[in-house]
């Protein structure tokens, strides 16, 4: 995070020349607009980017380009509808309700605050998702995900000099039977899949690429399956840790949710239905997504040449769109570096510009399970504060580590104190 200058915060555009050819760095809500939505077409991925989307998600959903892209979109459409979101709400709940008796059992010991959410959120999307067919235990999967992204999602020597894919790697090649049980999982739960059922894995098995009556190849839909539940459940997760760090460290914050869920709760259980009454529950989650979006950077170039807030750019110029900027701008925000919830509550929210905030991106891009991830950060935060109150072991400062996702640059060890 440390190649950001006071300038980045300042200027609504960016221009930077490099050995490499020219960037834009855009925070212009207007340009982004331009970039991910107006003109779209004329910007793709820049190829380093889609080096690292394509190692650590395969052909999913994420890299997919083209007619596979839309063939997975509709395939996930139905699954991700608002309508179909209230039917995960049990899995969801069972889930958090999981998490709360394992940390009720576990309440005179410290613990990684990541890990804990990655084992949350993995239980999480494997109930409500594949109907529970994961094999392996919740935290064991966590556990991959992390090594996984620890060792695919950085960038190499290899990616900056363009050498070919399959150039040799010693962190792959040592990580090689971590890649094997990650695919080997993906493809246990696809086989596990019964024809009759109508959920997220069905939807990939049955969709038909247009034009042919041929499906989905069997790998792109073990990669989906690998993708859900590793940058699936690790987005979800990273909210749910920055989140719960700095309430930790602003009282007077989760005071105002612990009123709102005593208002809703009973015995530690509410309904679905509930969910819209917790809107300072939400408005931390969004803020802390504001500080710390969990993708904090999107890379594009043009294709042909174009004009984005009246800077002219060639092709081939890279674009950068940095949340991690953005969502700090200086033009966009009042006091962009402190953690302020109320910004989100009803009504304030509204005058929020929507490319001014982006922790799950724009335009025909945008994540497709950005109703889902709100949906179980929400219920698993308010399941969470409702049984617990969690401090920080130390007094040290937390720091990002920018990944794929914004990850805390060191393991962040909490307590939990009974409500």
């Amino acid at each position: 995070m440390l190649l950001w200058t006071d300038e980045h915060f300042d200027a609504p555009i960016v221009r930077v020349s490099t050995p490499i050819g020219a960037r834009l760095i855009v925070s212009d809500p207007s340009a982004i607009r331009h970039v991910l939505v107006e003109n779209a077409a004329n910007y793709v991925r820049d190829s380093l980017q889609q080096r690292i989307v394509l190692r650590t998600t395969g052909r999913s959903l994420f890299s997919a380009e083209g007619e596979d892209w839309r063939v997975q979109r509709r395939a996930f459409s139905p699954s991700f509808a608002p309508k179909a979101l209230q039917q995960y709400w049990p899995s969801i709940e069972a889930a958090g309700q999981a998490a709360v008796a394992a940390r009720h059992a576990a309440i005179d010991r410290t613990f990684d605050l990541q890990q804990a959410m990655s084992a949350m959120t993995v239980d999480a999307i494997s109930r409500a998702l594949f109907a529970g067919r994961t094999r392996d235990s919740p935290g064991k999967i966590a556990t991959d995900v992390r090594q996984f992204a620890e060792v695919m999602a950085g960038v190499r020597v290899a990616d900056l000099l363009q050498l070919p894919r399959w150039w040799p790697n010693l962190g792959e090649i040592r990580a090689r039977a971590l890649v094997e049980r990650v695919l080997r999982r993906a493809e246990a739960i696809q086989v596990a899949t019964p024809a009759s059922t109508h959920d997220v894995v069905s939807s990939l098995l049955t969709a038909e690429v247009a034009g042919s009556d041929r499906g989905l190849e069997q790998g792109i839909v073990t990669d989906n399956i690998s993708m859900l539940l590793g940058a699936g459940s690790e987005t979800v997760a990273l909210a749910l840790t920055w989140t719960i760090v700095l309430l930790a460290d602003a009282p007077e914050y989760r005071d105002k949710i612990e009123v709102e869920l005593s208002a809703v709760t009973r015995e530690g259980a509410f309904a679905a239905g509930a969910l819209p009454k917790l809107v300072w529950t939400r408005a931390a989650i969004e803020e802390a997504m504001r500080l710390y979006p969990p993708a904090p950077m999107i890379g594009r170039m043009a294709v042909a040449d174009d004009v984005i807030g009246g800077e002219r750019v060639a092709q081939g110029t890279a674009i950068i769109i940095a949340p991690w900027v953005v969502h700090r701008h200086r033009r966009l925000w009042r006091d962009p570096d402190t953690f302020q919830p109320e910004r989100f509550l009803p009504g304030a929210r509204a005058s929020i510009d929507r490319f001014a905030y982006l922790p799950f991106g724009a335009g025909p891009r945008v994540c497709i399970g950005a109703g889902f991830a709100m949906l179980e950060a929400v219920a698993l935060l308010a399941l969470l504060l409702g049984a617990f109150r969690f401090h920080r072991t130390d007094a040290a400062p937390v720091l990002p580590r920018q990944k794929l996702t914004l990850l805390p640059a060191a393991p962040i060890m909490m307590r939990a104190e009974k409500r």
